[in-house]
């Protein structure tokens, strides 16, 4: 869901001064995660915008976020003294909308998540999980902590259910391993490899908040997971090969490496490790024969 279909925005002093008013009756920390996440998406967008009236308007609305958050310092430091590591606070809050106040913000996180690896799924559900806590111990009001319990309900039996689901977790490729391969013709996996091996420099957690040129509805770390379940569900209803006779990926072995994945990692780098070698074999052969001929 982008942010404008939640009512939040940044295009302009207005729409920042509406979005704290719309936050305004929200739990702290949901509060805060989302102006944070806003407040980066903003600055993220101003790198891409060549209109001056946009540009202008784009940095008052971040002026007015960075205002807030300047204003609330001391709720923000409470806020991370309170998570159960600084580390996994920075992590999480990068991507708004995420809650658990009710019911309503509860599916509204899960479908936030949907499609990101579940190691961060499960990050950030645990991480709501105990921030609730915290929560519903300085509420007195009874309506709100049946809702914020109803809403931790829905997150738990989902958290719950991740291992059962058996979702997979398809772990990233080093650019390293990523560079001995040729580029890919697509033009949007090219793009990709581009923001992870160089935008992003190979640090996978920064495609979370970060999203193609042509499209700001789904972040990268999304868009390139709902493109391998398509290529692995072809892969395996078509019962293809992952590898060539000769040890090399097959074509379809290389479309999921364009996208920075393969089942198959160790047999991936003894085909690489072996080129190498081969590679070098070559080299040394040639040598005396070009030694030979200047004599």
């Amino acid at each position: 869901m982008s942010s404008e279909e939640s009512g939040f925005g940044f295009k302009d002093k207005q729409k920042a001064l509406d979005t704290l008013k719309l936050l305004e009756n929200q739990d702290s920390q949901y509060r805060l995660l989302t102006i944070r996440g806003l407040l980066g998406r903003a600055k993220r967008v101003l790198t891409l915008t060549k209109a001056e009236e946009k540009r202008n308007n784009i940095k008052e609305a971040i002026e007015v976020f960075e205002n807030w958050l300047e204003e609330n310092k001391s709720t923000t430091s409470k806020s991370k003294a309170k998570s159960s590591g600084g580390e996994n606070e920075e992590k999480i809050d990068k991507v708004p909308g995420l809650g658990f106040k009710d019911k309503e913000a509860a599916e509204k996180t899960l479908k936030i998540l949907d499609n990101r690896d579940a190691d961060y799924q499960k990050l950030v559900l645990k991480s709501l999980i105990t921030s609730s806590k915290s929560v519903i111990s300085r509420t007195k009001d009874k309506q709100k902590v049946s809702d914020i319990k109803e809403g931790v309900d829905i997150l738990t039996e989902y958290l719950d259910s991740l291992d059962t689901l058996g979702q997979p977790n398809m772990k990233y490729l080093p650019a390293d391993i990523i560079q001995n391969f040729p580029k890919p013709s697509d033009k949007l996996a090219k793009e990709f490899l581009v923001t992870y091996t160089e935008t992003a420099g190979g640090n996978y957690k920064k495609l979370r908040t970060l999203f193609p040129e042509d499209d700001d509805s789904n972040s990268w770390d999304i868009v390139r997971n709902k493109n391998l379940s398509s290529l692995q569900k072809t892969i395996q209803e078509k019962k293809l090969s992952l590898f060539n006779s000769d040890g090399s990926p097959t074509k379809e072995h290389l479309a999921l490496i364009s996208w920075a994945y393969t089942p198959k990692m160790e047999k991936l780098k003894q085909f690489i490790e072996q080129k190498n070698e081969k590679n070098g074999d070559s080299a040394s052969s040639d040598e005396p024969s070009a030694k030979k001929r200047k004599v």
